[in-house]
């Protein structure tokens, strides 16, 4: 069984389970039915529910659009709300830097849904400017093949001509083709185009520890294509090792609200502990 095949099958699982939905529900009105899905009229419950109706009331005030398919439980941007939001609420986002090992900056702002200034529209899922001047740039990902490729080459030619062929300059390695490259890894590459020589911008990708598709496309990546002197402002961290940090964070501050601590079991309950 694949990865995703087994992640599929634990979220169908906890639907039945934890949310007591049994009914399947079909995707793009296709016929075949899926019980990863829940009904769109109850897409709130892809909240955990420690926090659900802090984090509903959240997304409507700060008016962030919800993708598409949220109502699926696999939903990286539900995975992303639901692990930092909590620390939003509860004014513990620092833990975040304590286990991206920056105990010593502070945070001026935070954001989900991110599009940095200038023409270029990206998205970052999750956003972090630091009183230091310093930006950091999430990319969250759960249990997607790929990051991501350009399916159009009309379309990636003009983008690259008109976009990244500057903001890539000097951070691909020599000999490697750059269009061709950036077809092939085009969400890696374009969030990589983002980044500043320099200390100013790190880019955090999250997936799990399990998910080795995407683990293999990275390390294509960050091996043969990004320049060396590059490597220090791009990670990857695993959920797993994220959590494990986190609890101790956590376990070592006893006035942390004992509610962060029951939410955040729950989180590794619905999305890593796959059988």
């Amino acid at each position: 069984m694949t990865y995703d095949q087994l992640i599929k099958n634990h979220l169908a699982n906890y639907k039945r389970t934890k949310l007591a939905i049994t009914k399947p529900e079909n995707w793009r009105g296709g016929v075949k039915e899926y019980h990863y899905i829940l009904p769109k009229d109850k897409r709130e419950l892809n909240f955990l529910s420690a926090y659900r109706h802090e984090t509903e009331n959240y997304v409507k005030a700060e008016k962030i659009k919800l993708h598409q398919f949220f109502h699926h439980l696999n939903s990286s941007q539900a995975m992303c709300l639901n692990f930092f939001y909590p620390l939003i609420v509860e004014h513990q986002l620092s833990l975040v830097l304590k286990v991206l090992n920056l105990p010593d900056e502070q945070i001026e702002e935070a954001a989900f849904e991110h599009i940095l200034p200038g023409g270029e529209k990206t998205n970052f899922d999750f956003y972090m400017k630091l009183k230091s001047g310093k930006e950091i740039l999430f990319e969250i990902k759960y249990m997607e093949k790929g990051f991501g490729k350009s399916t159009s080459c009309e379309t990636l030619e003009r983008q690259y001509q008109n976009v990244y062929r500057e903001m890539l300059t000097g951070k691909i390695r020599s000999g490697v083709d750059e269009l061709e490259a950036l077809g092939k890894n085009y969400q890696l590459l374009r969030n990589i185009a983002h980044l500043e020589w320099g200390d100013e911008r790190l880019l955090v990708n999250i997936c799990p520890g399990q998910n080795l598709k995407l683990h293999k496309e990275y390390k294509n990546v960050m091996d043969k294509i990004v320049v060396p002197e590059l490597h220090k402002n791009i990670r990857m961290v695993t959920w797993e090792s994220l959590l494990e940090r986190m609890n101790d964070q956590l376990e070592e501050h006893p006035s942390f609200s004992n509610k962060l601590e029951k939410h955040y079991k729950e989180f590794e309950e619905k999305y890593l502990q796959v059988q």
